[in-house]
């Protein structure tokens, strides 16, 4: 690419229009860009820069708003226009910023857009910022950056490859050769890591945790080893080797465990049978002797109930005498209702009779009442005589019925022991029961939590990389809050820049219609300054006489003077007309300056959201609100849907996280299992022993009793003590009872004595009383009885021929036969039921004593005592056999899972550790961090190769610039191994063979060496574009502090530069380039601020 043709027009310092034919400098060479200090000598290099990608170059050059000349007139446009070869064809480029011009109708302003045309060689253009840039970077090959980089070593920038150190020259070449991969992939390694080592000291704990879950006795022969392998922690291996022994061991000890308990169960099993074939002997004996005397019970109350239905049978002539009798009464039972009316007469005679006779019979009753009470007592004191000795006797009777009432108590309570020393026996058998079956629930119990803990590690291990997938989820969210700031700082900044839009159009209507204001009053005052300049020539032509000479132009001759003006302003008025029109200018201006410092902010922030907008959104500027909004509510969705997919890795992590506490619970809860099981096994050791005391206990306290009933109540030891003891007391109670009752009586009778001997004075004088009483009732009563006489007489004639007195009684002797037939024939029906019943009985039990006998004869004689003890005997060898065997069945299981986590434990600890040795490795060396070697990252070795083949292209200037003194080289070598290294630059003296860094060089010399290096560096860039042709390249400054021999090099490494057909412009001051180049670009400052360019070839 070679610029052909450079049109300007207001843009920069150049406030007007400025064509340059970059033709007449050839296609190869050398040529200076040079002038005054801030003439515009970059900015033919801008220019070039802004017509083909927009902006300026360097980074205080790309704000638009100052690309518009502040020297340009209102009718001077503003624009680049760039024509330029490449392969031999002609492209043509034109563009210009916005910015504000004269209108085109009336007086005022306006705004003209901004705009770009690329035209190719056919003729065929395209316009937009877009489809123009696209062009551009079709045609050269290269981006903006790209282009700056390798056409424009700018002022001061190339001293930074020199002076930086590693990191900061990492920094620079990063940017320029795109290797932050690399640094990405640095991270990424040192992050994996990290998380890699994490992971495998977690599982390191849990194996020290495992072994430390390994079982072994005190006593046992292993002890000190599994203690020394909790201790130091060897190789699994050797771990796994002990673990083997111990289980191996205690395996062969578990089988000749079961095989002795096999052969007790055998045992057992045929000394269960003989006591049970004793005790089937017992039961039929007992119930042989029981049925007997049954039998024997049975058949003397058949005799019994034979002679009770042989008497019910006897009564049979009675049942037939009552039936005819009850004939006959319920015949005679009609008749009585004939003598009703008879009884009806008699009623009230009889009512008298009743009534004395009643009284009669109450006086006599009551003196006869009162003679027998008077002999009673007279006779009870008779027999109340002996009273007070008979009581003497039965008190001491009564103290030897409590005394054996108390001995009978205490053989009861002794019997109470006995039964109750029964019913602890069945308690501890059932509680011994319960605790066996409690013991066995808690081994089921292990074994299933055991099952429980591996499935939650196993689903635990499945979520193990729940947390980089969180982490990943966290940095994709990060990053779209931060493209969600982006964006909303974007749309802020869009709606500053309306405002400011807004704002910028009003300003300069304001200024406009001021422009018109200050137009017009300029307008009037030149119109009056001309008519003050016309009365003041009047005046003076009003002096002029013909031959004198004119005091203005010296002629003698006047031939058409001037005539003074009656209407000019004087000098006064002419002042203030000069005072507001520089006021109103100065108010245009003021609004003018308001106007561009609007625009000047509108354009900033328009570029300053276009790049962003270009870089973020990817679109042009009449879009940039939609996609803005657009690309918002995308990152809003996105988010949403990271929350989602965070809030599901949050769950799982918890999931997670709640596994690992289930399964220390669960291994606490076994822990703890463990231990009741232990607990257990004591307890039931505890309970044998318990059931033993209280069966020996028993055992003796049953002996105690028998002795104390043989005592108390003699007969055999071996019968009924209780019924016994029932039978005693009930006697002594009956004893007792009488006895109470025989001594309250004569107690009573004592007490009675004395009140009889009391009454009897108060009974005689009542008799007396009464005796009178007698013979006055006797008298009425003789009255009434001659009166109910005849009645009778009348009645008892009717009363002949009948039985009974009245209807009624007749009935109910009548009722009285019946019930009484009624019960003759229950009672012979009951009778013969039960004799028929016992009859029955007698046979059922005749029978089955008969087998019962049969059945003692068949079984032979055996000694149940010593079977029993051999069933004790073989019954605890059982137990501790039962209870060794469950030791060595808790510890196998204990072991054998502990081997088994310790295995996959360390499977997978060797793979982690394998893996985090490699990754460590990898991202070591990536990140420079290898022990005892320097801070070489992978991307600063990426990095090295760009640089290196930078230093070669640098060395073939310096050589020329140096007069062959100075080469540059990569450091290679450091003393400080913590430093970052690699980018570093020393500097070869091929004078004295020495080699040193490149910051001693004096400022001459690092000026030849950052040239040299920033030539090398756009070189590369060159070549890493790909085949880019790009014929013109542009150094500014830097030439002043060289020397007339370094200058002098420095134009033989340019002029070496520029073979090829590259043309080459140094942008400098320095005199002496001046005299050395020919073809020159001088810049020149004109007096109204403005600059100018002018080519000399």
């Amino acid at each position: 690419m070679r610029p052909i043709r450079l049109e300007i027009s207001g843009f920069g310092p150049y406030s007007g229009k400025t064509v340059l034919d970059l033709n007449a400098l050839g296609d190869r060479g050398l040529y200076l860009i040079t002038g005054d200090t801030g003439a515009g000598k970059t900015t033919i290099f801008d220019a070039v820069t802004y017509a083909l990608y927009g902006s300026a170059s360097g980074n205080n050059r790309d704000d638009d708003s100052m690309l518009r000349s502040k020297y340009a007139s209102l009718d001077t446009p503003t624009y680049v226009e760039l024509e330029f070869e490449y392969n031999g064809k002609i492209y043509k480029v034109s563009r210009n910023p916005e910015y504000t011009r004269r209108a085109k109708r009336g007086g005022g302003v306006a705004q003209e857009p901004a705009n770009v045309e690329f035209t190719y060689p056919d003729g065929k253009a395209v316009s937009g910022v877009r489809d123009v840039d696209a062009a551009v970077k079709e045609v050269i090959g290269l981006t903006e950056k790209q282009f700056k980089q390798i056409a424009m070593i700018a002022q001061g920038d190339f001293m930074k490859l020199i002076t930086e150190d590693t990191a900061q020259r990492r920094e620079i070449l990063r940017h320029i050769f795109k290797t932050k991969n690399y640094q990405t992939l640095q991270e990424s390694l040192k992050q994996q890591s990290s998380e890699l080592k994490n992971v495998c000291d977690n599982h390191r704990r849990s194996i020290n945790q495992y072994v430390g879950g390994i079982v072994c006795g005190e006593e046992d022969e292993y002890a000190d080893e599994v203690a020394k392998l909790k201790e130091e922690l060897p190789p699994v291996e050797y771990i796994a080797e002990i673990v083997e022994k111990l289980l191996a061991r205690d395996r062969a000890r578990a089988e000749v465990c079961t095989r002795e308990s096999e052969e007790l169960d055998e045992k057992l099993a045929q000394v269960n049978a003989r006591i049970a074939k004793a005790e089937e002997k017992e039961k039929a004996k007992a119930e042989h002797e029981r049925t007997s005397q049954m039998l024997s019970e049975l058949q003397h109350r058949r005799k019994l109930l034979a002679e009770e239905l042989e008497k019910e049978n006897s009564r049979k002539p009675e049942l037939e005498k009552l039936t005819a009798e009850l004939t006959r009464v319920d015949a005679e039972i009609p008749e009585y209702s004939k003598i009703a009316e008879k009884k009806s007469l008699a009623a009230n005679t009889e009512r008298d009779i009743d009534e004395n006779s009643e009284l009669l019979i109450n006086a006599v009753a009551s003196k006869a009442g009162a003679e027998k009470e008077l002999a009673q007592i007279k006779a009870e004191l008779s027999e109340l005589e002996d009273t007070g000795e008979k009581t003497a006797e039965l008190g001491s009777e009564r103290e030897k019925l409590e005394k054996r009432a108390d001995e009978l108590e205490r053989l009861s309570e002794m019997i109470k022991d006995c039964e109750k020393c029964k019913a602890d026996i069945k308690k501890a058998e059932i509680e011994l029961k319960d605790e066996q079956a409690e013991h066995d629930r808690l081994m089921k119990s292990s074994e299933k939590l055991s099952e429980d803990t591996e499935r939650a590690k196993k689903r635990r291990s499945e979520l193990e990389k729940c947390g980089e997938q969180r982490e990943k989820l966290l940095r994709e969210e990060e990053n779209l809050i931060k493209r969600q700031e982006q964006l909303r700082k974007l749309s802020e900044d869009i709606e500053v820049w309306r405002k400011c839009r807004n704002d910028h159009k009003k300003a300069a209507e304001a200024y406009k219609e001021a422009a018109d204001i200050a137009e017009i009053i300029a307008s009037d005052y030149e119109r009056n300054y001309r008519a003050f300049l016309d009365d003041q020539a009047g005046v003076l032509a009003a002096g002029l006489k013909n031959g004198e000479p004119c005091p203005v132009c010296g002629s003698c001759e006047h031939p058409a003077p001037a005539q003074k003006q009656g209407k000019a302003p004087s000098e006064a008025e002419l002042d203030e007309l000069k005072r507001k029109v520089e006021s109103a200018r100065a108010d245009a201006e003021k609004r003018s300056s308001a106007a561009s410092e609007l625009k000047i902010k509108t354009e900033e922030l328009e570029r300053k959201i276009t790049d962003i907008a270009k870089e973020s959104l990817n679109c042009e500027s009449g879009k940039w609100a939609e996609r803005c909004g657009h690309e918002l509510k995308n990152c809003g969705e996105e988010r949403n849907e990271l929350e989602k997919k965070l809030a599901e890795i949050e769950n799982l992590i918890a999931e997670r996280d709640k596994l690992t506490q289930d399964i220390a619970s669960k291994e606490k809860q076994a822990a703890g299992i463990l231990t009741a099981v232990a607990a257990a096994d004591k307890k039931l050791t505890e309970l044998r022993e318990k059931k033993g005391r209280i069966e020996g206990e028993a055992k003796q306290k049953y002996s105690d009793a028998e002795k104390k009933a043989e005592e108390i109540l003699g007969g055999d030891k071996t019968g009924d003590i209780r019924s016994m003891i029932t039978s005693e007391r009930l006697r002594l109670d009956e004893q007792l009872v009488q006895n109470s009752a025989e001594l309250a009586e004569e107690k009573k009778k004592a007490a009675h004595r004395k009140e009889l001997e009391e009454h009897i004075p108060k009974v005689e004088q009542y008799i007396s009383e009464k005796t009178k009483s007698i013979t006055e009732y006797t008298a009425a009563k003789a009255a009434a009885e001659s009166r109910l006489s005849e009645l009778a007489e009348r009645m008892a004639e009717l009363r002949s021929r009948l039985h009974f007195e009245s209807g009624e009684a007749a009935e109910k002797y009548a009722a009285s036969l019946q019930k009484k037939i009624n019960e003759i024939k229950i009672a012979c029906e009951a009778a013969e039921q039960a004799m028929n019943g016992i009859e029955k009985q007698c046979s059922e039990e005749a029978g089955k004593l008969k087998q019962l006998t049969e059945l003692l004869g068949g079984l032979g004689d055996m000694d149940s005592a010593a079977e029993i003890a051999e069933r004790t005997r073989l019954t605890e060898e059982r137990a501790r056999l039962t209870e060794k065997l469950r030791k060595l069945h808790t510890q196998l299981t204990m072991n054998r899972t502990a081997l088994e986590n310790i295995k996959g434990g360390s499977s997978e600890l060797t793979e982690l550790e394998e893996r985090y040795k490699w990754i460590k490795n990898l991202a070591d060396t990536a990140n420079g961090k290898l022990s005892d070697q320097s801070k070489f990252m992978l991307e600063t070795y990426i990095q090295t190769a760009y640089f290196d083949r930078i230093i070669d292209r640098a060395n073939e200037r310096l050589k020329v610039m140096s007069e062959g003194q100075y080469t540059l080289v990569r450091r290679t070598e450091y003393e400080d191994k913590r430093a970052q290294v690699g980018l570093d630059l020393d500097v070869v003296d091929h004078y004295n063979g020495s080699k040193r860094s490149v910051k001693t060089l004096s400022g001459g010399e690092s000026f030849k060496a950052s040239l040299s290096l920033a030539l090398g560096l756009s070189d590369e860039i060159q070549c890493s574009a790909g085949g880019i042709r790009l014929d013109t390249m542009f150094v500014d400054e830097g030439f002043g502090s060289l020397d007339e021999n370094s200058i002098e090099q420095a134009m033989r490494a340019l002029n070496s530069l520029s073979e090829g057909n590259r043309l080459v412009g140094i942008i400098s001051h320095v005199q002496a380039l001046k005299q050395r180049i020919d073809k020159q670009i001088v810049v020149h400052k004109d007096r109204d601020g403005g600059s100018r360019a002018e080519l000399i070839v």
